[in-house]
């Protein structure tokens, strides 16, 4: 790619290249969204029955790109997308949730190189385990010719019957430690809720003292 973009060109096209999952339809996957506070602020989702939040510091930011945030800097994005097939994790083995974790980032992948027309290279994956939950947590390079990102890193999770997905695009590689600190420190802070999370309620929360 040419090393020069306008503004417009260059968050179209990375918007498409740092969240694959914009390309379904918006029924069928959301982001979770910026409550800012006085004090502190939260990444918060709020679904009918099921709810989450992450803590970030005050200084976080939403980013130019749409459904992007900026914590400490890196831009990051927390999406939920239905699983395929439909599954409730709360009745899965640990070994069966690897298995459809596994399934989701592959089917990612191979939407990245057969529709994005992006040759990604040295995939990585590893298995980590946060109060309880499993985390697929899986990387890779992008082309070399590619100059907008050079790694993109995922945290994938199970979240009632959908993926629960961190992504943080690394625009150089020697970012890549900070990214994994960002997203590292978002699940270590990650709050579940088996309800519809009172998002008015939590901001005034945030914005008290």
């Amino acid at each position: 790619m040419r090393p020069v973009y306008t503004l417009s060109l260059f968050l179209a096209t990375f918007a498409v290249t740092a969240g694959h999952g914009q390309k379904k339809a918006p029924d069928e996957e959301v982001h979770a969204g910026l409550i800012s506070g006085k004090k502190r602020s939260m990444i918060a989702y709020a679904g009918k029955d099921h709810s989450f939040t992450m803590d970030v510091s005050k200084n976080a930011k939403n980013s130019d790109l749409p459904g992007f945030i900026t914590v400490d800097g890196q831009i990051v994005q927390a999406t939920l997308v239905p699983s395929q097939p439909a599954v409730d994790a709360r009745q899965l083995t640990t070994a069966q949730e690897k298995e459809v974790l596994t399934k989701y980032m592959n089917y990612e992948l191979g939407y990245y190189k057969k529709k994005l027309k992006q040759n990604y290279s040295q995939l990585q994956t590893e298995w980590i385990t946060v109060k309880d939950r499993i985390f697929l947590v899986w990387y890779f390079d992008m082309p070399k010719d590619y100059r907008l990102v050079s790694r993109q890193l995922y945290f994938s999770t199970l979240f009632g019957g959908e993926v629960l997905d961190l992504n943080a695009p690394v625009f150089k590689t020697e970012q890549f430690s900070k990214a994994r600190g960002v997203l590292t420190r978002l699940v270590n802070s990650l709050k579940t809720y088996e309800k519809l999370l009172d998002v008015e309620g939590l901001k005034k929360e945030l914005n008290k003292g």
